[in-house]
């Protein structure tokens, strides 16, 4: 188990990470395979990545104590009301090490609506190699990683909106 640090980066610093990809520079044959796993939500049920095959899923990794996690988390519930009935799914998988009421407790008072997913063990954070937070993965329907954003995203965004959007239509 490694620890995580929270990432502060400069809104054109996320630009440059997120731009190229958006962009197009990626062939669909060059994007790696989002690796697999399992973790337990907040109703102690079980939730794999494979169940959302055929969904572009936005996977998010954060951590109650990360302020730029708090402050991208209300664009991330817009996003998800936005699209959430044209097969876009967020997964928010906490790094937090127990405290699982904590996170609770987090996520009513942000009124936060999509899946969270626990990950005290850092199985999943080991698996994306995550070594700062927040990080996010768009991953398109055929379980590709089709972009990766390090740091804060204003998620109910034009441009996050089209990339989104981009990926549905695929």
């Amino acid at each position: 188990m490694h620890k995580v640090r929270c990432v502060l980066l400069y809104p054109l610093l996320i630009l440059l990470v997120v731009v190229p990809i958006q962009a197009g520079s990626l062939d669909p044959a060059e994007k790696p395979s989002a690796p697999g796993f399992t973790l337990k939500n907040l109703l102690g049920e079980n939730a794999s990545l494979s169940d959302y095959h055929g969904k572009v899923v936005l996977l998010n990794f954060w951590a109650t104590w990360c302020a730029p996690c708090r402050k991208e988390m209300p664009s991330m519930e817009k996003l998800w009301q936005t699209y959430r009935e044209q097969g876009l799914v967020i997964l928010a998988v906490s790094t937090d090490n127990g405290g699982e009421p904590r996170i609770k407790n987090f996520v009513r008072r942000l009124n936060l609506t999509f899946p969270i997913l626990l990950d005290p063990d850092s199985l999943a954070s080991d698996r994306y190699q995550v070594s700062g937070i927040p990080v996010s993965f768009l991953i398109d329907r055929q379980g590709r990683i089709a972009a990766h954003v390090l740091g804060s995203k204003d998620w109910a965004s034009e441009l996050a909106f089209l990339q989104v959007e981009g990926l549905l239509r695929q």
